[in-house]
């Protein structure tokens, strides 16, 4: 058991908590969440990878979605949908940071949702490293993804061994693949296991 030089945090289910944007947009204007679907499978994705733009993808579909602002409002609307913060995950970061830890987040958002959590919550000072895919150009979770990820944290912060680097993940699936490509993914349930954990290995919360 290497004791972790970096740690990786989730966003959603870790560090903000609430419920999916599409459901509750969908139960509010009284909208086939159906209707949705098209845009998250599609257009939405190219926004995560960085490959579209998310305004101008949302203009497309106002009035499918019966919007009657713009999209910039739409987007005002969206991100304060599940963007609670977990206090007590979020106070920990400070903590791990004076223990020696590089503390980073990582993230399958676009750029303009990664700015709305930078404006608020200072992400960009509160951690060392902003790992999201629209940056990486690749999920988070995916083998590309983890390879940018490890590669920036070996360059930037010599951390080279894979088992060295503690990345949470708030889905089983997605941690089972992330420790099968070496790293150390632990699955995020509630803070006071996250906490244990992190006392398994010598950093105290």
């Amino acid at each position: 058991m290497k004791k972790p030089k970096a740690i990786i945090y989730d966003n959603d289910g870790m560090m903000t908590r609430g419920r999916r944007f599409s459901e509750v947009y969908a139960e509010k204007f009284n909208l086939d969440i159906a209707m949705m679907d098209p845009f998250f499978a599609g257009p939405y994705e190219q926004c995560l990878m960085g490959k579209a733009d998310l305004r101008e993808e949302l203009e497309k579909v106002l009035g499918i979605w019966k919007w009657k602002g713009t999209a910039d409002e739409l987007m005002q609307h969206w991100f304060a949908i599940g963007d609670t913060i977990n206090q007590e995950v979020y106070d920990s970061i400070a903590k791990l940071k004076a223990q020696g830890l590089r503390v980073c987040l990582a993230t399958n958002q676009e750029k303009y949702r990664m700015q709305h959590f930078i404006t608020k919550y200072s992400y960009d000072t509160l951690f060392d490293e902003l790992l999201y895919a629209s940056k990486l150009g690749a999920f988070k979770h995916k083998t590309e993804g983890l390879e940018k990820i490890l590669q920036i944290l070996k360059e930037k912060y010599g951390v080279s061994d894979r088992g060295e680097i503690m990345y949470w993940d708030d889905r089983e699936k997605n941690v089972e693949f992330i420790c099968s490509m070496g790293f150390n993914g632990q699955l995020y349930r509630d803070y006071p296991s996250f906490k244990q954990t992190l006392s398994e290995y010598g950093y105290q919360l």
